[in-house]
């Protein structure tokens, strides 16, 4: 038999993130810091940034290749 799982997510000012699983009549705490959501947007956000060259060529020289071979067809073709 299968047993389902609640999972709560309490936000308060101040007191960070809490999320509560519960299964039964037990239930688990798992305490985040305030700040942690900020931060882990923050990191992402660094991440993605410093990405933005190798996203840009990797869209960019598929695109060129693309573009070059359209040209060069109709240059043959006259």
């Amino acid at each position: 038999m299968r047993t389902a799982k609640k999972i709560a997510i309490a936000i308060g000012s101040g007191i960070g993130l809490t999320l509560a699983s519960s299964v039964g009549a037990t239930a688990n705490y798992i305490e985040l810091p305030v700040g942690f959501i900020d931060d882990c947007l923050a990191y992402v956000g660094g991440m993605f940034s410093d990405l933005g060259v190798v996203i840009v060529l990797a869209i960019g020289l598929p695109l060129s290749f693309w573009v070059i071979r359209k040209v060069v067809s109709l240059v043959r073709a006259r």
